[in-house]
Order: structure tokens, then sequence, then C-alpha cells
């Protein structure tokens, strides 16, 4: 490791045991990180930082975030070495009668070739792929499906993202999990209708309010609050600065497809070149930003 390779480990360690030692571990509903900076402030939060890592932090460097999806399938990086990121379809490692996902990923393990990390929109990359033994990885996957079937998932899908919901979850009011893929069918229909299949919109599905698949910082979230209903929201952004709007409450499953093909259907008449669906839901004033 370099020193900033050990620095930056050590940062990110002692990240975790600050979250540990101050973070609200009797309220689930307040356990996050977010609410530890928030209740410390962030001048306390980063003292007690720089005091258990030994040194203090570098201030921030200037960086500009133009998405936050991930690029699935194969990619080199700058050391020569490669990476193949899979679409986990809410983050459920499984076989089916489709693909042997969970058995490929055992077989890749085993070969000691690639490491695996796992991305902040619940999916799985095999990383650090010498050119050597890409060949190998690459026909672990083709021999379980898994290359055709990454192929053939639209952009809406890879957007997409639900928390576990029902029956895991005892905050949840509804459905998510299990739901959004049967959903995502009836969304991809009304996305074809308009010519729309291939825009990246970002998607996600909470089972209650609470919102662990960060619905509210989506393009369309959609929010259980009974069971089979949901609060539609629109107008977020995909870099992830905006948060999106209330659009309608308490919709039953034909409703919101009914408002999605309303949407869509404006979005794909009106837009302007390059307009995403949340800045043009922002432009024609449909929810309002304060």
């Amino acid at each position: 490791f370099t020193d900033t390779e050990e620095k930056t480990l050590k940062a990110v360690y002692e990240v975790l045991t600050v979250q540990r030692d101050f973070g609200n571990r009797s309220d689930r509903k307040l356990a996050r990180l977010k609410y530890t900076v928030d209740n410390m402030g962030l001048a306390a939060f980063t003292a007690e930082l720089e005091k258990r890592c030994g040194f203090a932090l570098d201030a921030a460097k200037p960086y500009t975030f133009t998405a936050r999806k991930d690029v699935t399938g194969w990619q080199q990086d700058y050391k020569g070495n490669w990476h193949y990121t899979i679409f986990i379809e809410n983050g459920r490692v499984t076989d089916d009668e489709a693909t042997a996902l969970k058995t490929a990923l055992l077989e890749v393990a085993e070969t000691l070739t690639a490491a695996f990390r796992f991305t902040s929109n619940q999916n799985v990359m095999l990383t650090d792929i010498a050119a050597a033994d890409k060949e190998t990885i690459s026909n672990i996957l083709s021999k379980y499906h898994i290359t055709t079937q990454q192929e053939g998932i639209s952009a809406l899908r890879k957007n997409s993202m639900a928390c576990v919901a029902l029956p895991t979850c005892p905050l949840a009011l509804a459905e998510a999990q299990r739901y959004l893929p049967s959903f995502i069918d009836k969304a991809e229909l009304l996305l074809n209708k308009h010519h729309l299949s291939a825009n990246d919109i970002i998607l996600r599905m909470t089972g209650c309010p609470n919102g662990c698949a960060r619905p509210y910082a989506a393009e369309i979230g959609l929010t259980g609050t009974a069971a089979g209903e949901y609060n539609l929201y629109i107008g977020g952004d995909r870099e992830g600065l905006r948060l999106n709007k209330l659009y309608k409450e308490k919709l039953k499953e034909d409703a919101v497809l009914e408002e999605l093909d309303t949407l869509f259907g404006a979005y794909s008449n009106s837009k302007i070149e390059e307009e995403t669906f949340g800045d043009f839901i922002v432009r024609e004033k449909l929810v309002t930003h304060d």
C-alpha cells in the first residue's frame, strides 16, 4: 500500500468506529451515519475522526458527479486490469431457471483470480482481474448464461432498486423487493409504447416511507403506504443532487401505471434534446421545488 492508500483505509475504518460509538443504536429509524453527523455537527464529527485517524484530513477536492449508475459489463482500468459489473436485481444473488448466478459467483471465487465489490446500487463487481485471467472469468459467466442475461436487461431495470420490504422488514406496509420485477415488466411496456426504452430513467420502490432504497433521490419514487398502495414521487435528477416531490398519493398498481403512461407520453412528445425525465418534470412544473 502507498501512504495515501493506508490513510484512506484508516479513515474509512475510523468512520465506522465513530458511527459505532456515537450512532443511535436504540432507534432503527435514526441509526444511519447521516443522523450521527447531524447530531454531532460536521466540525465535531471531523475532529473526532481526525483524532482517531492520527492525521488531519485533506481539504475536499472538487469533483462533479455526472451520473450515479453502475456501468455493467467489462471495463478495463488504467493498470490494465479488468472488471465485470453484474446487475443484481434488488441485490438478491440466487440461482433460478434462467441463470445460475449464485453458482457462477462461487465458481469465480474458487479461481482466486477476482475480487468482489458490492456497489451502492446493489450490484456486484468482479474486480482486479488480470488480462491473462479474463478469459477464464468470461467463460464461467458464459457457461451459466450470465453474459447473455445481462445483455438483455432494459435500462429501466438496470436503474431500479427496491428495499427488502415484506415479509422480511417489520416496518414494511407494502411489497417492494418481491414485487418490483413484475412492476418493471409493465412499466417497460409503457416505455416501449412511447419510444423511451433506451432512456436511463431511475426508478426506486420501498415498502414504507422510511425509504431504505432511496426512492426520494430517484426520478420516479414509489413508497408503500398500505398493502398494494403507493405514493408516487417524481422530479428527482440523475446525479443525486435534487430530491423528488410527492405527485400522487395512495395509488394502486393500475393507477400508478396510468399516471406513468401519461407522464411518459408527455415526456416523449415535449422533451428537449438530451433532457432527462426528472428535468422535464421540473421544467414543466409538474412538481415544484422550493
